[in-house]
């Protein structure tokens, strides 16, 4: 097995020492080594936080003095790492064993690129596997990564570290949404993000709190994503593709809710869910882009700017 010298693997762990040991296996059982592995502890009880000294000599162990939810924990992981390149894996999901390695290969092949995610499969205790994917070519747009039909799972990602400390990091103000949040502003600031349909992780669907509190609690931060980035959802579809993404987000977070879920559906018959460019939209990704980094504090204020004049 080779060694890369240039991956930082970040693992956002919060009391979960019953799915820690097969994330964390499944890194060190990849074919290409990592440079290393920061597991950043969110604050978690003694016990769990106990459960990770085993590690200490295969990972670096970050302790946060107070929870800060997955993204800010993330970002903590990142201020420690030093390699080139940086992936991230939660601390209930797997990684297969090439994900490194044919990532890391697409980014040397691919220099335009600013990141590379992947098909995953997500896994159940009471069903069979499902396969999430990446069911597009090309890189994912501005437009797309607007829309539920578009998305880039976290944990199937690996992104050049520069670009990641440019875009300046995750929003901790997202408990959810995160991810959404971030790949946006990815794409606003014209960086590609490319797909491998190859599934290289396994996504875990089973041990989360409750379906129905989960779904609304998620509807909350996806209207306050949309909020946040109102001025790119008109600019690509105007106010229907505003409403389209809250109308469909809203039906998923719906789906166990007796009643409620029977008006969503009514409301989705009568206002049609559709995504339409608006005609003169350039979007910001596009297949002539090149690859460059953009300063963080240059970026952040290219990005603040866009949003406030077109408010």
């Amino acid at each position: 097995m080779s060694a890369a010298r240039d991956i930082s693997v970040v693992i956002a762990y919060h009391n979960r020492e019953q799915y820690i040991d097969q994330a964390i296996r499944s890194v060190l059982g990849q074919t290409l080594k990592p440079l290393e592995i920061i597991v950043v502890n969110d604050c978690s009880r003694e016990s769990a936080r106990r459960h990770l000294d085993r590690y200490a000599d295969a990972c670096t162990i970050v302790d946060m003095p107070t929870n800060v939810g997955p993204a800010e924990a993330r970002n903590a992981g990142v201020r420690h790492a030093h390699g080139q390149f940086v992936a991230f894996l939660d601390d209930d999901d797997l990684w297969l064993p090439r994900k490194l390695e044919l990532q890391r290969n697409y980014l040397l092949e691919h220099p335009e690129c600013a990141a590379v995610h992947s098909t995953a499969w997500a896994f159940f205790s009471d069903k069979p596997d499902a396969l999430l994917g990446c069911h597009w070519s090309g890189p994912i747009r501005l437009a797309q990564a607007l829309t539920n039909n578009h998305w880039v799972m976290i944990p199937t990602t690996l992104i050049r570290t520069d670009v990641f400390r440019a875009i300046g990091g995750f929003d901790p103000r997202f408990r959810e949404c995160d991810d959404r949040d971030f790949i946006i502003r990815c794409c606003a600031a014209g960086y590609k993000i490319e797909g491998i349909a190859e599934p290289l992780a396994r996504i875990r669907r089973e041990g989360h709190p409750s379906l129905t509190r989960r779904n609304w609690r998620m509807y909350w931060m996806d209207m306050k994503m949309c909020w946040t980035h109102r001025s790119f959802y008109y600019r690509a579809y105007g106010i229907r593709g505003f409403v389209s993404f809250l109308l469909e987000k809203l039906h998923i977070a719906s789906y166990y809710t007796p009643y409620v879920d029977g008006g969503v559906r009514f409301l989705i018959r009568l206002f049609k869910v559709k995504y339409k460019v608006r005609p003169g939209f350039r979007d910001p990704v596009s297949s002539e882009n090149q690859f460059q980094v953009v300063p963080a504090v240059e970026n952040s204020n290219k990005l603040r700017a866009k949003i406030t004049h077109e408010m």
